[in-house]
């Protein structure tokens, strides 16, 4: 089964550190189909968000796909409500791709100023591999915490919509 999966760091580098783990084959010969990082800098409005960097990659959806992600995140409820909506119902527009509101929420809490995040779409026995490289990134974080995780399965269909929606 493929997942979307995503860690988050209560400090600016630890998503950085998972990435350079990744790269230097720390979790194996760790094959994703797509990833990103992103990376808030306390005083920025948003963090700054890039493809995965130095792990393989079998597909690659863009920085759109992660851009509108990690964006929602941020800025979707503010966004909403100047448009007159609600965050729910902006938040509820990516389901069918696998981005269910709950994510968006448990990602909105995490996802500070400061923080970084890594997020990979993957099988789901690559993530566990992920996983237990992210816990030693984390061991070097100002509170020595492990990383929070979320992570959604996808279906075929909504495998299928992302990539006939975002693939570059």
């Amino acid at each position: 089964m493929t997942t979307l999966s995503v860690w988050t760091y209560p400090d600016a580098e630890g998503a950085r550190r998972l990435e350079q783990r990744l790269a230097e084959g720390a979790a194996g010969d760790v094959v994703v189909r797509d990833g990103a990082l992103a990376t808030w800098v306390p005083g920025r409005a948003s963090p700054r968000v890039r493809e995965l960097q130095g792990a393989a990659r079998t597909d690659s959806l863009g920085v759109g796909f992660w851009g509108l992600l990690f964006g929602i995140v941020v800025a979707g409820p503010e966004l909403a409500g100047l448009g007159g909506g609600t965050h729910q119902a902006l938040d509820g527009s990516l389901s069918g791709i696998g981005v269910d509101p709950r994510l968006l929420a448990d990602l909105r809490r995490e996802l500070r100023p400061g923080c970084s995040a890594l997020a990979v779409i993957a099988d789901e026995a690559v993530v566990a591999d992920v996983h237990a490289a992210s816990t030693v990134a984390g061991a070097g974080t100002s509170g020595g915490t492990e990383p929070y995780q979320v992570l959604r399965r996808l279906t075929p269909d909504q495998q299928a919509a992302l990539q006939r929606v975002f693939s570059a």
